[in-house]
């Protein structure tokens, strides 16, 4: 049997959205339905709560089918960063990252727990990362608590802390977390993407990409922004994302990095990673 073959073309009621065709692993339906699933093809439509969807931009925070597990795929094991962490050998580690889109903070929840099942050790991270629509720490709860199974204490953690940030405070806001596999800083800058990124005075390891997509936040996939990013990456440093869309792929080509195109997860036929060359 094949399930590679079944398809489910799946949509969310708001924003009114039609997704390209979900093709599940093999391990995804339990074996009583295999059957059933040889000889159909279905529509799932999904309910998106409203919490979920970034009222700014008319825009889902992230896809609700698996989420973290997407965000590891895309920024962590296709990235590469975890070789270059791998290969500082043992010792204090430092390692700075850059993101655009901070949301209600998916993907540095989904790094925590990635590195606190890595094995590594001894890690300072430094995580600089931008929201002009920060959310309430309220809020935040709300969005991620569809993941608290997978990863409730790194939840809680997050909320606790973030909401120590003054988040009607334009600027800088710092809160650190402590975690098995060392520290990490989060450096919220509240206000626009390429502020954050002219107001670094260290260049970053890695960048991960995310915000919303180029059609519905035009703003985060300009070529101004992006040739900025391309001038805050160490030589040899990484940028990772889910849209393959080719004004951003000429973007990050013209700002030094090289682009390929990495398999994609779930519903993402492919995805980015750049390595910076000049």
């Amino acid at each position: 049997m094949d399930l590679l073959n079944i398809k489910i073309n799946y949509k969310f009621q708001k924003p009114h959205e039609q997704l390209e065709p979900f093709q599940p692993p093999h391990n995804f339906f339990p074996v009583p339905m295999l059957q059933w699933l040889m000889t159909y093809t279905f529509d799932l439509t999904m309910q998106v709560p409203p919490y979920l969807v970034n009222e700014h931009y008319d825009d889902r925070y992230f896809d609700v089918v698996n989420a973290i597990e997407e965000a590891k795929h895309i920024y962590f094991r296709s990235s590469g960063i975890m070789d270059i962490l791998s290969a500082a050998g043992p010792g204090r580690k430092e390692f700075r990252i850059g993101e655009t889109g901070f949301g209600a903070g998916r993907l540095l929840i989904a790094l925590m727990d990635f590195l606190d099942n890595s094995g590594i050790t001894d890690l300072e991270i430094t995580y600089n990362s931008v929201e002009l629509h920060p959310v309430t720490s309220e809020r935040m709860a709300s969005i991620l608590g569809g993941f608290k199974a997978e990863t409730g204490p790194l939840i809680d953690q997050l909320v606790r802390t973030y909401s120590q940030v003054e988040i009607s405070r334009p600027g800088w806001q710092q809160i650190q977390l402590t975690r098995p596999f060392g520290i990490l800083t989060l450096n919220l800058w509240i206000g626009e993407a390429l502020e954050m990124v002219h107001a670094l005075t260290i260049p970053c390891d890695a960048w991960f990409l995310d915000g919303h997509g180029p059609k519905k936040n035009p703003a985060m996939w300009r070529r101004e922004l992006l040739m900025a990013i391309g001038e805050k990456t160490v030589a040899g440093g990484t940028c990772a994302t889910f849209t393959v869309a080719g004004a951003v792929r000429r973007g990050l080509t013209d700002a030094g990095f090289s682009i390929e195109q990495r398999p994609g997860v779930g519903g993402k036929k492919s995805v980015l990673k750049g390595i910076l060359i000049n």
